[in-house]
């Protein structure tokens, strides 16, 4: 509280220099009204500097060949694909605190492998939920012993605490994120059939689990109506059902929630300005049940990621035209106008993006489940090469799981979900992408109809939003909101539309777009996002790719962890990258995409950005291969002179007519896609009166030529 530092988890995060109990005898001697001078001071004589415990740290199993390469053949992606994949020589760290002397402490936990840490200046350490988008990134560069590595520091963890703690810091130990552990051991598992490492792991899954049936989950009861097409039209009219749901947290109002009442120390100052702003009456009531005390303490705590979506109209008292009619009772997704949240500070949107996430039965997090569920029932079927009743018990929680999830958060007429209010009993009007998740879970078993209804909005979204989706469509200011483009959401979407796709999608979209089109679309866009302002902070390929030229931050191209979108629905390319560092997870997804999409993905196309390529001049009358677009240089050739036979971005097209430049301003040339539905039509423009000319289709081409 004293301000010493700009960030919180600054001195948290500080070694001691000597053993405790004499830094807290000498922390005792000071005065009461001790300056800020004098307690920088004491800082320094007994403390290091943040993070010295961590290191970097050699990557034993580095592979120069990674497997993603193959496949992709634009040498533009081939080169970024290269340049993200040597970042993780500069992003591995390990745990060294051998300097440190007898009674010395560090709040780093005991992490015995290489890890990587989240991104941006002040993350020291591992994060949960980051690390499974690190290690697909990994296996898809060939590094299958840093993968496993990474992978048995979380199983240690559940050795120490029955659970995964949010990240490698002493102070996460009492709260934990989205368990996505057993779905990294299965990725890991089908990149490496180790059948040792799935063996060992599988009892440490099945604690977590149980930590989550019994901590994080609560009881609950409700009608369901047989009437629905989503149900066994069998069973009798309606039927009682009590079942068991989680949450991000326990209950508030119960006695078990009584030990979450401390402050968070990596965030302690702001988590004492949210209980302030939310006890002052002069402040704008948000919620007319809000939170004081140790239950709202508990609710920050259980919110690792605040965000709109946990709002409850029901007890809203202001901003009242947030909650229309909206996306949930539409077959689209309308997108708001105005933001309600104007006047409120950053606080005081803290606390109405905090209150309600104890009690709100969250998509996102049981369709994990579900998928954590069905995981360990395929592990327990691989490991013992039986189908046993314990097997068949996890696929039945998981099942009892899916049809919960059917009748309290689909919405048929939208084919999506929505998170679900336990305290009101109805599912939230406020959208987020996250409700997309089910169709990546558990798409093959969605009622029939509903994917063709998601594609539509899946669609709609992506073109509404070309450089990425956001979490919600309310700008709250919040991180987890509107503007703000998260790259683990993209991947989701991605996961998620190639299921919508597979499972009943047979149309194009009623925005256009071909319905086995969509994943690679925003494939497409979430790797444009990332190499545009890669480039834009100082990326560049050897004899392919020349630095941009107003290129400012990090001398060699930044990993950005999230990104914002512009009033046009792009995302604002970022011109400064003085406090973003590299992200990992950003670096994985982009690498998982590359092994995926391959040379279905073209080179990237920035908003408002010529890329610098460099030129190449190749002999007019010999076949070539250039990749570039209509807004790159072309190569020169003579006037008169032959194309070269072969002329492409990302893969050879199919056979095209030969056709020949002429001299003087008009260069209109029809050339005939000969595999093609229809004649594919260029007009070439003269440049420099006829020296030569550029590429400007009259339509779009699908070979994406020039």
């Amino acid at each position: 509280l004293s301000g010493i530092f700009d960030n919180d988890k600054t001195f948290v995060d500080m070694p001691t220099r000597k053993p405790v109990g004499d830094i807290v005898t000498a922390f005792n001697a000071l005065p009461a009204n001790a300056s800020k001078s004098v307690l920088s001071r004491f800082v320094d004589t007994n403390f290091y500097p943040a993070g010295s415990e961590v290191v970097e740290a050699e990557l034993d199993d580095w592979n120069d060949n990674p497997p993603f390469l193959d496949g992709v053949t634009d040498p533009v992606l081939r080169g970024y694909g290269m340049a993200i994949h040597n970042r993780w020589k500069t992003m591995a760290r390990k745990r060294d605190t051998s300097f440190l002397c007898d009674g010395c402490e560090s709040s780093l936990l005991p992490i015995n492998n290489v890890f990587f840490a989240a991104g941006g200046d002040s993350s020291r350490e591992y994060r949960y939920w980051n690390t499974y988008y690190i290690e697909i990134g990994l296996l898809n560069s060939g590094l299958y012993t840093t993968a496993k590595g990474v992978l048995q520091n979380l199983l240690d963890m559940i050795k120490l605490y029955d659970f995964v703690p949010t990240g490698g810091r002493i102070y996460y130990t009492d709260r934990t994120e989205t368990p996505l552990l057993a779905l990294m051991i299965k990725t890991y598992y089908d990149a490496t059939k180790d059948l040792a490492f799935v063996t060992e792991a599988l009892p440490l899954l099945k604690i977590e689990h149980e930590f989550w049936e019994s901590y994080r989950s609560v009881n609950i009861t409700y009608t369901r109506n047989s009437a629905s097409s989503l149900f066994d039209k069998r069973q009798s009219k309606s039927q009682i059902v009590n079942s068991k749901i989680a949450t991000y947290g326990p209950d508030l109002f119960s006695t078990d929630s009584s030990n979450s009442t401390l402050l968070r120390p990596e965030s302690y100052s702001s988590d004492v300005a949210i209980v302030a702003a939310a006890a002052r009456t002069t402040a704008p009531n948000l919620f007319s049940s809000s939170l004081t005390g140790s239950g709202l303490y508990a609710a920050t705590e259980a919110g690792t990621t605040p965000s709109i979506q946990f709002a409850d109209k029901d007890t809203v008292t202001q901003a009242p035209n947030l909650f229309g009619r909206r996306s949930l009772s539409r077959r689209t997704i309308d997108i708001p106008t105005s933001n309600p949240f104007a006047g409120f500070t950053k606080d005081q949107l803290t606390v109405l993006g905090s209150v309600e996430i104890n009690t709100t039965i969250a998509v996102s997090l049981n369709s994990i489940l579900y998928q954590a569920e069905m995981i360990i029932a395929d592990l327990i079927e691989l490991v013992d090469n039986k189908t046993s009743p314990e097997c068949t018990s996890y696929r039945s929680r998981a099942e009892d799981r899916r049809q919960l999830l059917l009748d309290l958060t689909y919405n048929s007429e939208s084919g999506l979900f929505a998170d679900y209010h336990l305290a009101s009993g109805k599912q939230t009007d406020i959208w987020s992408i996250t409700s997309l998740w089910p169709y990546w879970a558990f798409g093959e078993s969605l009622p029939e109809g509903g994917a063709q209804k998601a594609v539509d909005n899946f669609d709609f979204l992506h073109q509404r939003f070309p450089g990425g989706m956001p979490n919600t469509l309310y700008n709250t200011s919040l991180s987890w909101d509107y503007p703000n483009v998260q790259p683990p959401l993209q991947h989701m979407a991605v996961r998620s539309s190639q299921n919508a796709q597979t499972q009943g999608c047979s149309n194009s979209s009623s925005h256009g777009t071909p319905c086995g089109n969509i994943a690679a679309s925003i494939a497409q866009s979430m790797v444009n996002t990332a190499f545009c302002n890669w480039y834009t902070t100082g990326g560049s390929i050897d004899n392919v790719l020349n630095p941009y030229d107003d290129a400012t931050g990090n001398a060699t191209g930044a990993d950005f962890g999230s990104f914002s979108i512009g009033p046009d629905g792009n995302v604002i390319t970022t011109t400064s990258a003085a406090s973003q560092g590299d992200y990992s997870w950003t670096n994985g997804i982009n690498l998982w995409l590359l092994s995926q999409y391959k040379s279905q993905l073209q080179m990237p196309s920035c908003p408002n950005i010529k890329l610098n390529l460099v030129t190449q001049t190749p002999s007019p009358s010999s076949p070539a291969t250039y990749y570039t677009t209509a807004a790159s240089p072309l190569p020169s050739y003579a006037a008169g002179s032959s194309l070269p036979a072969t002329r492409y971005s990302t893969a050879p097209p199919p056979p095209l007519t030969s056709s020949t430049y002429s001299s003087g301003r008009s260069c209109v040339r029809k050339r005939v896609c000969t595999q093609c539905r229809r004649t594919v039509v260029h007009k070439w423009v003269s440049r420099n009166n006829g020296a030569d000319c550029m590429i400007s289709n009259r339509k779009r081409s699908p070979l994406q030529l020039g």
